[in-house]
């Protein structure tokens, strides 16, 4: 069994509810969460109209394809929550860009389950386009 299929396979079981949540956050530290299924077969671009349409109240005016994520990939919610109140603006190291045209798949195959005990784990930060 290729790396692949086991990670396909982890990935499965994870979501063999149907459903995924994802714990996400804005410069801003609203933080929210997104319900979505059959993440494996959706593509990022999916993801942010998700999360568009579950904050409308923060995204109604936003063109989708300025809207930004980056996946965390390990740093506890109170240090990412902190390093954004500093700088709103930072994008924060132990963070990856994703892209669009991935699949969520691609970058969450492995559990979402939180690093540090106590807090939900974030696991996107959700970039608003800036005024300049």
């Amino acid at each position: 069994m290729s790396d692949k299929s086991k990670a396909s396979d982890k990935f499965d079981k994870l979501v063999e509810g149907g459903d995924i949540i994802f714990y996400c956050l804005t410069p801003s530290e609203n933080t929210f969460d997104v319900q979505i299924s059959s993440a494996n077969k959706n593509q990022v671009s999916f993801l942010t109209k998700v999360i568009r349409n579950c904050r409308l109240d923060l995204f109604k005016d936003i063109d989708l394809s300025k809207l930004i994520l980056y996946m965390n990939k390990g740093e506890a919610d109170s240090v990412v929550i902190l390093s954004l109140k500093n700088d709103k603006r930072a994008i924060l190291s132990g963070t990856e860009l994703m892209k669009p045209e991935n699949t969520i798949f691609s970058y969450f195959n492995n559990q979402l389950q939180p690093k540090y005990q106590g807090e939900k784990g974030i696991n996107i930060i959700v970039y608003p386009p800036t005024d300049n």
